[in-house]
Parts: C-alpha cells; sequence; structure tokens
C-alpha cells in the first residue's frame, strides 16, 4: 500500500477506507508493541539478576567472609591446652599447609584451576558429551565449591538458579581474592571426616600431625574424602578410603605432580592412621579449660565476641611441662588409691564393698531414689508403693552393680601456683572430664581439716607468741550458751611431757593444743565459756579471708580452728602462696592475654595485688614451723614426713596434711618458694569416705603422694625447670630462741613425770 492517502477515495468508498484504517493501526501499534517487549524483557532480566543479588553475598560480606573458627587456650609456651568450636576448625595460612595437599587438591577438584576466572567454561561445555553416555558428572570449579561453603545463602539444592548464584559468587571471589587466597580459604572451611573442619583440624584428628607435615599419601586419603566425607572415611571404611586414594595419586600423576614409578609405589601402601578423637584433638586439661571459659565469657560478651567461632587465642599461665606431669601423678595415683580403697571396704571373698553397705546400709537406699530409673520406676510398674519400686531395681543386679560403682568412685585434684606472682601453673580438676564436669580446684567445696590449723597458728604468732610458746597436750572443754559441752580432742595423746611446743602442736596436726590456744589468742586465758572464744574464732575468719579464702558464708564459729569451714582447693593453696611470698597475697592469675584470629592483643590481665597480710617475718616464721610436717623436729616427727621419707623430696619445703572427720576429705598442701602446691582427695559422692581406722584415709597417704610424685617426676625431667631455691628470711632476721631456762626447766618437769 501506497504511503500517501488518496483523501477523495478515503471519503467515498467504505471498502478502501477500512483498509487505510488497518493498515494505520498496524503501522502506529505494532512499533512500539516490539519496543515494549523488549522493555518488558530488560525490566525483567534486571529483575532476576537483582532478586539473585538479594541472595548473593554483599560486597563486604566477599571482602571479610565470616568462617566460625575455634578459639583455643594455649599453656604459656604455646601448647594448646584446650579448644571451643561449634566447628572444629583451626585457621592455618597456606605456607602452612603442605604442597602436597594443594597438589591433591588441584589434581582431583579442579586441574585448570590456575587458569580459569571462577568458571571452567571447557568443563561446562563437555558436560552434555558426559551427560549422553550416562555419566552424571558435575562442574564446580574450587572457587565454586567455596562460595558454597562461605555463603550458605547460596543453598545447596540442584536447581539451576543455585547455580547462578554460585556462579555469580565464584566470579566475585576471584575478583576479590588471588588463587593462593582461594586455596586458603577453601581448605580452612571445607568439612572433612570425623567432625573435622578445615585441613589443619583433619590432619591432627587423623594422622596426629600438624598440616604443613601431611606427606604425599596422607593428602590423597585426606583431598579423597571430600567426594562424600562418610563413604570414604577412613577409620570406618578403610578399603573403600583406600580406594579412593588411589583414585587421587592416579590423577596427581596424570597431571604430572607424580611420576609412574612413585605413584605406583605409593598405590601398594596401606592408610596408617594415628587417630585422634575430635572431642580429645589438641587437648590436655579440659577441667582448666572450663575454667578459663567462665573467667572471660562476660567480657566477650560484653564485647560482642563469640568464644566458640571468632578464632580467639587465649594465652594462659598454664606451663605445659608442670601439666604433663600433674596429669600424670594424678592418673597413678587415683587409679592406685581407688584399688586400696575398695579392697579395704571388701571382706575377704565378699562381694564389691560390701562391708561398707553392712556399716551404712541407708547408702545404697538413697543412692537409688536418685536414680532415673527410680524416678521413673513409679509410672514404669505402675504403683505408688515405693516397696514394689525397690524389689524391681534391687532384681537387676547388673543395675544395683552398676550404681555401687559409680558411687563410690574416689576423685582427686590438683593445682599449682607460683607465689611470687599468683599464676597458675597446672590444673587437674578431676580424674575424667569426660565422664565428670565437675571441677575439684574451685567448684567442689569441702572442708579443710587440719590444713585450715596454719591460720589459727598464724594468728597467734602475728600476736607475738613464740614457735617455742607451750601448751597442754590434754584435751580440754568449753561450755556453751546452752549448757552443752564443747570438747573436741585427739584420737590419742602421745607419750612424754604435758605441755608442748606450738612448733610440735602444729607440725604432728594436735587438736588439743590447736583448740587450747584459741583461749589465748581471744585474750581470755583459763576460760571455761565457749562464747569467750568467738573474738579468737572471728581474728581468724578475716585472716583466712584477707589470705585469699571466701569465708562470707562461714559463721565465726570456734571449731573453724579445726578446719570445718568449707572451702575449695584453689581457695586453699592461693591462702598459702601468702607465706610463702613474704605476707604479700595475690589472686590467682590463669589468663595473660586475649589475641583475636589475626593474633592482635584485644586484653591482657595483670595480677591483683592486696596489701600485705601479715609481716614478712611472721610469714617466715609460720614456713619454718611448717618445714616441721615435713622435716619434724627435736625428738618429733611431723604428719608429712613421707615427703621425704618415701618420695625422696630433699629441698626446702614446708607443708601441712589435713584429714576431715570419717576421712571423708584427704588434704595435702606443699610449699616451695616458687610453686605452692595442693592435692585433695575425697568421694565423688559426699557419702563416701574411708573406713574408720583405714590404712590410706588421712591426707598424708591419700593427698601427699599425689603431690609426692609430682615433685619427683618434674625433678627428673631437665625440661621442667624444676628450682630447688631454699626460702630466704628476711633481711637481718633473726629466728626466735627458746630461752635455755625454759629448756630446763621442761626438762625438769619431764623427769618427774617419768619418775
Amino acid at each position: 500500500m501506497s504511503e500517501s492517502i488518496d483523501r477523495k477515495r478515503f471519503l467515498s468508498d467504505p471498502e478502501y477506507r477500512d483498509q487505510v484504517r488497518q493498515s494505520t493501526r498496524k503501522q502506529s501499534v505494532g512499533a512500539p508493541s516490539i519496543l515494549i517487549v523488549l522493555v518488558m524483557a530488560s525490566l525483567l532480566t534486571l529483575a532476576m539478576f537483582f532478586w539473585l543479588g538479594q541472595e548473593l553475598p554483599s560486597i563486604e560480606e566477599l571482602e571479610n567472609p565470616k568462617t566460625a573458627v575455634a578459639s583455643e587456650v594455649k599453656s604459656r609456651d604455646g601448647v594448646v591446652l584446650d579448644r571451643y568450636f561449634t566447628e572444629n576448625r583451626t585457621w592455618v595460612p597456606i605456607e602452612e599447609i603442605s604442597p602436597n595437599i594443594l597438589d591433591a587438591l588441584v589434581a582431583t577438584e579442579d586441574k585448570r584451576f590456575y587458569t580459569h576466572w571462577g568458571i571452567d567454561i571447557q568443563r561446562l561445555l563437555s558436560l552434555p558429551y558426559y551427560w549422553a553416555q550416562g555419566k552424571i558428572q558435575g562442574a564446580s570449579t574450587i572457587t565454586q565449591q567455596l562460595a558454597r561453603n562461605l555463603y550458605k545463602k547460596i543453598g545447596t539444592e540442584f536447581s539451576v538458579i543455585r547455580k547462578l548464584k554460585e556462579m555469580i559468587t565464584a566470579i566475585q571471589i576471584e575478583r576479590n581474592y588471588t588463587k593462593e587466597e582461594i586455596l586458603e580459604m577453601y581448605l580452612n572451611t571445607v568439612e572433612f571426616a570425623n567432625s573435622a573442619y578445615g585441613i589443619e583440624a583433619a590432619s591432627r584428628i587423623h594422622f596426629n600431625k600438624p598440616a604443613r607435615d601431611i606427606t604425599v599419601t596422607e593428602a590423597a586419603t585426606l583431598i579423597g574424602q571430600l567426594k562424600a566425607i562418610y563413604a570414604y572415611n577412613p577409620r570406618i571404611f578403610p578399603e573403600r578410603s583406600q580406594s579412593r586414594r588411589n583414585i587421587v595419586l592416579q590423577l596427581m600423576q596424570t597431571n604430572e605432580m607424580l611420576d609412574e614409578f612413585t605413584a605406583n609405589q605409593l598405590m601398594a601402601e596401606p592408610i596408617v592412621l594415628d587417630y585422634r578423637p575430635p572431642s580429645k584433638a589438641g587437648r590436655e586439661s579440659r577441667y582448666f579449660g572450663e575454667y578459663i571459659r567462665m573467667q572471660v565469657q562476660d567480657w566477650l560478651d560484653e564485647q560482642g565476641l563469640d568464644l566458640y567461632s571468632d578464632g580467639l587465642t587465649i594465652y594462659t599461665t598454664i606451663d605445659s611441662r608442670l601439666q604433663r606431669h600433674a596429669e600424670l601423678a594424678v592418673t597413678q595415683k587415683a587409679d592406685s588409691l581407688q584399688r586400696i580403697f575398695e579392697n579395704e571396704w571388701t571382706s575377704p571373698g565378699g562381694e564389691y564393698m560390701d562391708l561398707l553397705w553392712e556399716e551404712y546400709p541407708q547408702f545404697l537406699p538413697s543412692f537409688l531414689r536418685e536414680t532415673n530409673e527410680y524416678k521413673n520406676g513409679f509410672q514404669r510398674f505402675t504403683t505408688d508403693q515405693e516397696s514394689v519400686v525397690f524389689d524391681s531395681l534391687r532384681a537387676d543386679s547388673a543395675f544395683i552393680a552398676k550404681v555401687k560403682r559409680e558411687r563410690t568412685q574416689l576423685q582427686t585434684s590438683f593445682v599449682a601456683i607460683d607465689p611470687s606472682n599468683g599464676n597458675i601453673m597446672a590444673w587437674v580438676g578431676g580424674r575424667d572430664f569426660g565422664s565428670k564436669q565437675f571441677d575439684h580446684v574451685y567448684q567442689s567445696k569441702r572442708q579443710t581439716g587440719s590444713t585450715f590449723k596454719p591460720f589459727v597458728y598464724t594468728v597467734a604468732i602475728d600476736a607475738g607468741y613464740q614457735p617455742y610458746h607451750r601448751l597442754s597436750k590434754f584435751p580440754t572443754s568449753f561450755i556453751d550458751r546452752t549448757g552443752q559441752l564443747w570438747d573436741p580432742r585427739d584420737p590419742s595423746i602421745e607419750e612424754g611431757p604435758e605441755m608442748v611446743t606450738l612448733r610440735k602442736g602444729l607440725a604432728r596436726s594436735l587438736n588439743n593444743v590447736t583448740v587450747r590456744l584459741l583461749p589465748e589468742i581471744a585474750g581470755a586465758p583459763g576460760t571455761n565459756q565457749l562464747r569467750d572464744l568467738e573474738p579468737a574464732a572471728q581474728k581468724i575468719k578475716e585472716l583466712a579471708s584477707a589470705m585469699g579464702i571466701d569465708m562470707s558464708t562461714t559463721p565465726a564459729y570456734p571449731s573453724i580452728a579445726l578446719g570445718t569451714a568449707e572451702t575449695s582447693l584453689l581457695e586453699v593453696v592461693s591462702a598459702y602462696t601468702t607465706f610463702a611470698n613474704k605476707g604479700v597475697h595475690i589472686e590467682p592469675v590463669a589468663v595473660t592475654r586475649i589475641e583475636d584470629a589475626q593474633g592482635n592483643i584485644i586484653r591482657e590481665f595483670f595480677p591483683e595485688y592486696r596489701d600485705e597480710v601479715i609481716s614478712p617475718e611472721t610469714a617466715y616464721i609460720m614456713i619454718d614451723m611448717l618445714r616441721g610436717v615435713i622435716r619434724g623436729g627435736d625428738g618429733f616427727f611431723g604428719t608429712g614426713v613421707r615427703l621425704q621419707n618415701v618420695y625422696n623430696v630433699r629441698q626446702d619445703i614446708a607443708g601441712k596434711t589435713g584429714t576431715t572427720q570419717n576421712s571423708a576429705d584427704n588434704w595435702f598442701v606443699g610449699m616451695t618458694p616458687h610453686l605452692v602446691m595442693g592435692a585433695w582427695v575425697g568421694g565423688e559422692d559426699r557419702r563416701i569416705r574411708f573406713p574408720e581406722n583405714t590404712f590410706i584415709g588421712q591426707g598424708a597417704r591419700a593427698a601427699l603422694p599425689i603431690v609426692g610424685t609430682f615433685i619427683q617426676n618434674v625433678t627428673e625431667d631437665p625440661e621442667a625447670q624444676w628450682s630447688t631455691e631454699p626460702f630466704e628470711p628476711p633481711v637481718g632476721f633473726v629466728m626466735p630462741q627458746e630461752p635455755e631456762s625454759n629448756k630446763q626447766s621442761e626438762r625438769r618437769l619431764e623427769l618427774r613425770s617419768r619418775w
């Protein structure tokens, strides 16, 4: 049709007019419609990319990818003591990763990794050829896999949309990072078998070595897992894992990373694991790790830091060499003590600890009431009668045996502190954190027994009494406000003179002498009223508190002089450091600094010094008196003499044993100028105690051997750098000597008593 319109014909010919109108409509509508379609298509494309963009990582996320990295607790000498993680991962730089691992990864997962820009086009174009042959293969590059690992919102479902997200993100990663950085991120984020996240954790868990030391076959074994971490787990499926490992070795040969001869040799080798379970990998002291967590958690929360994913490093005061010997001493002695303990409660040919159940028939029913089987028994046996439940439970002999064994286990703990700065050098909270998460260094509060007596004697010495001051060794009694008698006493009275020096009273841990000291401290000598002793109890309580023991819930009763106050091993050992540190107390220090994932120090910790609690002279006199516990004295043996006689500890050392009523708690604290060590032994359950007249139910035979074994082992270890320097008296100090006239008078009294 002509572009011009015949106006005359248009007006006179209706048919022509319709043709013109129809043609004009097509011209006027057609061109804009195409334009609209193009615009709409462009808008839809933009919308799709915008929608995809909402599901992709932002520029900030690409530049600062967030990966959950385990935080570590380290000793002062750099040994990992514990780890906190949601994913068991330790980030290592690429320089700390064996080249064998890098070669195995590239050969297996992405042979053109160093030449592509995030997407392997050649691989993509070849996929239809493999699919046509029924070989289902993927084309994800290492960078694409990294995109999935780093940015979870990309997803893992099998779809075109997910693949597009993955490709776009991979391209962005390649634009932001070098190839080496991509390999480092990939190997630190990927999951391996046995709950190992990242190559460092995988190397340590499977082969007990860092990633930098991994061999070719070990690298092939680890990288081979990535195809299917469960199916190719070398611990569960060794033959299947070896087959997969050999495929990796073949690929390394194909890509000229190995020659044929070497590859064949390596493929003939078996897989040799040095497996370390994830829960124990790199762990020496889980009890101490939990204490550290409690020390830093509140501050980390305030700073918005996550202990389980931010890759922090917490440096502590622990010396790994001393820690190793402490763990060993506790393990050795705890096992032998348990055997002796069970034998003492078991009659010849009798059932397990039958003497205990006979002497304390109420124990087993009380233990049963605390089990889930008892609590659920009423519903299980459809009864409201306790006797029915008990009869049913007692009929299960295996269950009863299990309860008896579980509730009669001894626990032990040990802690060592440097008195000069409060640094905690070794810490063992119990026999096995895996079975019992209760820490007997700081969580457990038990009666201290005679380990509390030095605080009584310190009050007296600080008030001017001398070590040679004498008191009667015979018992005395006091009347309380209700007319009742308080008459604590020693189980037996030793032969010899009636009057005993304070030095001997402390060294022999005599209750009668300690109790007779209370009226002297209270300024009421000769009294028989218990209320007159309360000022002495208050002084003792205040001193113990100033020396580091929490006495806030302990009433100032005279009985605290004999160790009725309940406190932790950590507090007792910390208090004893005051003696070794010339009268100055320093609160225990566990953490020295915290570093972030980049190694920047974000917090430092420093000792908290208290003012001088006691004078240096008083502190040294107490050290000298407590030497007598180990060395003995003029005509007597101290309660800790086994430290010399059995464990051959010959250096200058002071200490104190402690045993509570019924031998339920057994203590020993030993002091050298550079280290104060304490051990506790007792039942996991407070009701458990040693038999009367027991062989081992005392601090000298239960707790002292742990300290003795520890000292014995560290002195033989040249790496432990153990000091044998003696205690030094204050400048110009002269130890008070008993006047000769007192000695002569004492000799006359002794002869008279013999006559």
